[in-house]
C-alpha cells in the first residue's frame, strides 16, 4: 500500500511536469518556485533517465501487485502516455542542434554537430554524469585582499568564504603559449548558487583549451547589491594579475553568466574601469573582450520583468523604495554604448522565470546603439536552468559558445584559435 501511494504520487508529479515542460507554463508555488523551475528543467533535459526510473518503478509496482483494479491500471496508462511524452521531449532537443548549426555556420569550420546517429552524442551528450577526464580543477582560490576579507566579515563571518574562485584547465596544457580566458558568473537570483555548479559549458571550454575561471560572490540579502558586482570586478582583477600562472592570457578575457549572474556579467562588461565599482583598486583595468549571456536578466525596470523592480530594490539592494535611477544604472539594457564589447546571447524559448522577449529587446537595443557584434541564439525547448544539466541542449550550446569565442578571438587579431586536437573533434 505504501509503495502504491509512492508510485501514484510519482505518476502525477512527472505527468504534470512533462505537460508543463511541453506547454512552457508552470504553476506558481510560493516558496517552492525555484524547485518547480528546477524540476521542469530536469524533465526537459533528462527525459531518458526519467524514463529509466519509471520503468524501474513500474516493474517494482507490478511485482508488488499494485496494478490490480481499474484505478491502478488507469495510473499505469497515464504513466505509459507520460513516457511517450518524454520521448517527444527528447527528440525535441534536436531543434537546439539545428539552431546552433545555423547560428555558427558563417564563421565556424565545425562540421555538423553530433546527432542521434553519433557515438559522441550517446557517450557524452545524454550522459547525466559526463565529466571530461583531461580537465583539472584548482578549487577555492581566494581573490580578495586582506582588507576586503575583513570588510566582508562585517556583514557575516561566512561571507568571506564566497570571495573565492575555481580555475579549470587541461591537464596537458602548455604554459609556453597563453590561452584565452573565460570567466563565468553563476546565477541564482543573487541569493543562491555556487561556482561549483556542474555547468557543461565550463568543462567543455576547458577541455578544448581555454583557461576557465568560475567565481563565487557574496550573496544577498546578507550583502546588499552592488557587493556582487564589486566582487566580480575583484575576481577579474585577480584573473588579470594571476591567470598567467595557469597558462591563461590576461589580455583576452571573456565574461559570461546566467540569470542574475548574466546581469552581473553584462554590467561588468558594460562598465569597465568605473571607479565607484572598484573601491580600493580604481586604477586596475577591468575591461573584457566579450560577454556571453544565458537566460540573463538584462532590464531591472522594464515591463517584461514586472516583479523584478521591487524585488531587486528591496531584497537585493536593501533599499526602502524603488529607485528607478539606480535600477537603470544596473540594467544592461540601459548601459549599452557605441564602443561596447561583442555579446553572444542565449535564451530558452520556454523560460518562464526571465521572459524570452527581454533578451530580444536587449539585442535590438544593442544593434541600434553599438557598433560591436551581437548574436542572439534562441534555444528551442529550453527552460530557465537548462544549461545546468549535462544534456544535448547544454552541450550544443557549449560548442556554439566555443565557436563564437574563437571567432571573436580571431577578429581581435589573435589569429585563428584552433587548438582543439583531433581527439576532441566532436562532429564525428
Amino acid at each position: 500500500m505504501v509503495f502504491a501511494i509512492i508510485y501514484y504520487t510519482f505518476v502525477l508529479l512527472f505527468a504534470g511536469l512533462t505537460y508543463a515542460s511541453v506547454e512552457g507554463r508552470i504553476p506558481v508555488v510560493p516558496r517552492l518556485q525555484y524547485l518547480v523551475v528546477l524540476g521542469l528543467s530536469l524533465i526537459s533535459e533528462w527525459p531518458l533517465p526519467v524514463i529509466v526510473l519509471k520503468i524501474v518503478l513500474i516493474n517494482i509496482a507490478s511485482l508488488l501487485g499494485v496494478f490490480r483494479g481499474i484505478i491502478p491500471q488507469l495510473f499505469y496508462i497515464v504513466d505509459l502516455l507520460n513516457m511517450i511524452g518524454l520521448v517527444v521531449i527528447f527528440i525535441d532537443a534536436d531543434e537546439a542542434r539545428r539552431a546552433i548549426e545555423q547560428a555558427i555556420k558563417s564563421y565556424s569550420d565545425q562540421r555538423e554537430l553530433p546527432s542521434f546517429t553519433s557515438e559522441t552524442f550517446w557517450q557524452r551528450m545524454v550522459n547525466p554524469h559526463f565529466v571530461p577526464q583531461n580537465v583539472f580543477q584548482y578549487a577555492d582560490i581566494g581573490y580578495a585582499t586582506h582588507s576586503e576579507k575583513s570588510e566582508a566579515t562585517k556583514n557575516d563571518f561566512e561571507q568571506v568564504n564566497y570571495l573565492t574562485l575555481d580555475v579549470y584547465a587541461r591537464k596537458d596544457i602548455s604554459r609556453s603559449t597563453s590561452k584565452p580566458v573565460f570567466m563565468y558568473i553563476h546565477g541564482g537570483e543573487w541569493i543562491r548558487g555556487d561556482k561549483a555548479s556542474p555547468y557543461p559549458l565550463i568543462r567543455h571550454l576547458a577541455e578544448v583549451g581555454w583557461v576557465v575561471v568560475s567565481i563565487n560572490y557574496r550573496l544577498a540579502p546578507i550583502s546588499f547589491y552592488p557587493s556582487q558586482l564589486i566582487d566580480a570586478k575583484r575576481a577579474l582583477r585577480w584573473v588579470k594579475q594571476n591567470i598567467e600562472h595557469f597558462g591563461g592570457d590576461p589580455k583576452f578575457i571573456a565574461v559570461a553568466g546566467d540569470d542574475a549572474g548574466g546581469q552581473i556579467a553584462a554590467v561588468l562588461a558594460l562598465t569597465p574601469n568605473k571607479p565607484e565599482y572598484q573601491p580600493g583598486f580604481e586604477t586596475v583595468d577591468t575591461s573584457v573582450k566579450a560577454c556571453v549571456l544565458i537566460n540573463a536578466i538584462t532590464d531591472l525596470v522594464g515591463e517584461q520583468n514586472s516583479w523584478i523592480s521591487d524585488y531587486f530594490s528591496k531584497k537585493i539592494a536593501g533599499r526602502q523604495t524603488k529607485d528607478i535611477t539606480f535600477l537603470r544604472e544596473h540594467s544592461p539594457l540601459h548601459l549599452i554604448k557605441e564602443d561596447s564589447v561583442p555579446f553572444l546571447v542565449f535564451h530558452g524559448d520556454r523560460d518562464t522565470s526571465v521572459p524570452f522577449k527581454s533578451s530580444s529587446i536587449f539585442v535590438e537595443e544593442f544593434k541600434k546603439n553599438c557598433k560591436a557584434e551581437i548574436q542572439f541564439i534562441p534555444i528551442p525547448g529550453g527552460h530557465h536552468v537548462y544549461n545546468l544539466f549535462s544534456s544535448p541542449r547544454s552541450h550544443y550550446q557549449a560548442i556554439g559558445v566555443e565557436q563564437w569565442l574563437n571567432h571573436i578571438h580571431s577578429e581581435e587579431g589573435n589569429g585563428d584559435y584552433a587548438w582543439v586536437s583531433k581527439e576532441h573533434d566532436f562532429s564525428d
